[in-house]
C-alpha cells in the first residue's frame, strides 16, 4: 500500500484536496485532527501542555485553540515544544491507522510534512499551492484572522515554492475545477 502525503501552507486547500480523494474512496488521515484529539485526550500530553502554558491552555475542558495558535505562531520555542510533544505521537497513530487500511494507497494530510521531517515515510508527496491573496481571503473568512496573523503563520511554515520543489506533484489551486482535474490525473497514475 502506497502512502501519499498532501501538504501545503495554511489556507492552500489541503483539506479540500484530501476530501476529493475521500470522494474517490481513499482512506484519509488528517494530522491536524489527530494532533488536536491527542491534546484533548492524552493525559501525558495534557499535563505537559498545562505545565508549559498554564491553565489558560484549556477552556471548559476543550483546547483553547486561539490561545495556543497565538503562542506558537509568535514564539518559536513554544512552536518547537508543541511539535516535539505532539508530532511523534501523531506519527505513531498514523502508522497504527495504516496497519488496518485496505487500499492501493492512502492519503495523509498535513501542513508540516517537511517541517516535521516526515517526508521519508511517504512514497509520494502532493503539494497544494495557492495564490497568497486567495489564502488571505480564505483564512480571514474561516478564522477571522488579521492580515498580520496570517502572514505570521505563513512565515512559520516552509514556503510554497520550497514545498513544491521537494514534492512529487505540485497542484496550483486557483480553482476547484483545476484542483479536481489534477487530483483525478494523479489518482489514475496511482491506481
Amino acid at each position: 500500500m502506497k502512502k501519499i502525503a498532501i501538504t501545503g501552507i495554511i489556507g492552500s486547500g489541503k483539506s479540500t484536496a484530501a476530501n476529493l480523494f475521500k470522494k474517490l474512496g481513499l482512506p484519509v488521515f488528517v494530522a491536524d485532527e489527530s494532533a488536536k484529539e491527542l491534546m484533548e485526550s492524552d493525559s501525558n500530553v495534557i499535563n505537559q501542555l498545562l505545565n508549559h502554558f498554564g491553565d489558560i491552555v484549556f477552556q471548559d475542558g476543550k483546547l483553547n485553540k486561539s490561545y495556543i495558535s497565538e503562542r506558537i505562531f509568535n514564539n518559536s520555542s513554544d512552536l518547537k515544544f508543541v511539535n516535539a510533544l505532539v508530532h511523534p505521537l501523531v506519527k505513531d497513530k498514523f502508522q497504527s491507522w495504516c496497519n488496518v487500511q485496505q487500499s492501493s494507497y492512502i492519503i495523509y494530510e498535513s501542513a508540516l510534512v517537511y517541517e516535521n521531517e516526515s517526508q521519508d515515510i511517504f512514497d509520494e508527496i502532493i503539494c497544494i499551492k495557492t495564490p497568497i491573496n486567495i489564502i488571505h481571503q480564505r483564512i480571514n473568512i474561516r478564522e477571522n484572522y488579521s492580515f498580520e496573523k496570517i502572514n505570521n503563520i505563513i512565515e512559520n511554515q516552509m514556503s510554497q515554492d520550497e514545498k513544491c520543489k521537494n514534492s512529487s506533484y505540485c497542484i496550483l489551486n486557483d480553482s476547484i475545477e483545476n484542483l479536481n482535474k489534477r487530483i483525478l490525473e494523479i489518482h489514475n497514475k496511482l491506481v
